[in-house]
């Protein structure tokens, strides 16, 4: 199915809707469009109530209809219209394709999206309503969850040849060597042993861990004795951490348990969004899914690095990016142009302070933070760099140090890598980079 839209001088605009696949044709007909409504991609502008013409192409069937259309929604490069024929009439005319897509010959697949996928976004959860409809249309290049992971994918093989594992997203609580308690979630699970995404710097290779599992429906944790086998390297920091799971006598309960919150997880993935991140791009996407859902949790993936957002009732629940929280983790995801993006309707459960900042001010202080890093002048410092301190330079300087260029001193003494001083430094990346400049045209750090 394609989507684009254009629009003639002195008539309503038009949007394309274009049906290769009859089988695509025929789901998405009886979802939504027999329903009376349609989502289109679109990076055009509308208006709410705005009158358009939808151009809607079956070429298996060589069949054209120009439908009549309201504009009910527009956000996130996505407009959401309501047909002004009534179902009955709209099915009088679409039925027909409806049976020759039937009859037709099925192709092999093309990746392109099943209309599930925006099911889960009204089921119980969204705002939005296609009159009759109970359920939103497919946006284009989107991908079911549920589909068969790529094996070339890195993440994909950490555990493959030990157990059988699947791609699972469960809240995850590790305790680190230091006794530190880090945050995070699964990317993959099986009863040998978990990849996660975590602060992997906190967590050495060859260490002991605990690993404290989350049941995504019953709220139930279960803490497994565990070690730290291999790590995703990223560029200048560390994207997820694979763990060994050693339960011991408890093999049998900590199978069971996995294979719980495996079954659980894998019936919210049906559920939910997948697709290509560059489409559209993290605020957009972003934008797009609070405006559609009351709650949800947006999933980025980005190379070896993984990015989680949540919301609900229209306030930021938590931004996460390995040890980067907050509106700062929300900058670096819209800061990936490619990758991978999953959403679910749902919020895991959640221990933190109640949510006060509005999803929207969260996104504008994203993306106004994200400006501010790319009009920054300057040189383009590697991620994997790392800074060497020159102490005599230190010595010798008169001008005081500000807090954020002490605290740059302090980690390049201390090896970080500059993803690293980036990453531990509360403050935005802008005033990182500008205090890293600064004391390398002082001549008080040096590339290493």
């Amino acid at each position: 199915m394609a989507a684009t839209s254009d629009a003639s001088a002195g008539h309503a605009r038009r949007l394309h809707l274009v049906f290769d696949d009859p089988k695509a044709f025929a789901g998405e007909y009886a979802r939504n469009l027999s329903r009376g409504g349609a989502m289109i991609a679109s990076s055009d502008a509308f208006e709410m109530r705005e009158v358009v013409e939808v151009v809607l192409e079956a070429p298996f069937a060589g069949a054209k209809h120009v439908l009549a259309a309201e504009v009910v929604h527009a956000a996130g490069g996505c407009v959401a219209v309501q047909f002004l024929d009534g179902a009955p009439e709209l099915r009088e005319k679409l039925e027909p394709l409806r049976e020759r897509a039937e009859r037709a010959p099925q192709p092999a697949a093309d990746g392109l999206l099943a209309g599930d996928d925006v099911d889960a976004l009204a089921e119980g959860e969204g705002d939005f309503d296609f009159g009759e409809a109970e359920d939103g249309a497919a946006l284009e290049g989107f991908e079911t969850t549920s589909q068969t992971p790529d094996e070339s994918d890195p993440n994909e093989r950490t555990f493959k040849a030990r157990a059988e594992r699947a791609a699972t997203r469960v809240a995850v609580q590790v305790q680190a060597p230091t006794g530190k308690a880090l945050s995070g979630r699964t990317r993959d699970v099986s009863h040998t042993g978990v990849l996660l995404s975590v602060d992997g710097d906190e967590l050495p290779v060859g260490r002991d861990v605990h690993v404290s599992l989350v049941h995504p429906a019953t709220g139930e944790a279960m803490t497994v004795p565990g070690k730290v086998v291999r790590h995703l390297e990223g560029e200048g920091v560390v994207g997820a951490v694979a763990v060994e799971l050693r339960p011991g006598e408890r093999s049998a309960e900590v199978q069971k348990f996995v294979a719980e919150i495996r079954e659980a997880d894998a019936a919210e993935q049906r559920a939910g969004i997948r697709g290509p991140l560059e489409e559209l791009g993290g605020a957009s996407l972003l934008q797009m899914f609070a405006a559609l859902s009351k709650r949800g949790t947006l999933t980025v993936t980005h190379g070896v690095e993984e990015g989680c957002v949540c919301f609900e009732e229209g306030l930021l629940v938590s931004a996460q990016v390995g040890s980067v929280q907050g509106v700062k983790a929300l900058a670096r995801i819209f800061s990936w142009r490619e990758g991978l993006f999953e959403f679910r309707g749902n919020v895991a459960t959640r221990t933190g302070p109640k949510p006060t900042l509005a999803i929207e001010a969260a996104i504008l202080d994203a993306v106004r933070m994200l400006d501010e890093g790319q009009r920054l002048s300057g040189p383009v410092i590697a991620p994997t760099a790392r800074l060497e301190l020159v102490r005599e330079r230190l010595d010798e300087t008169g001008t005081p140090l500000g807090k954020t260029e002490e605290a740059v001193i302090e980690l390049a003494a201390a090896g970080f890598t500059v993803r690293r001083i980036l990453d531990v430094i509360p403050e935005n990346d802008a005033t990182i980079r500008v205090a890293i400049a600064g004391l390398l045209e002082r001549g008080v750090l040096r590339l290493a």
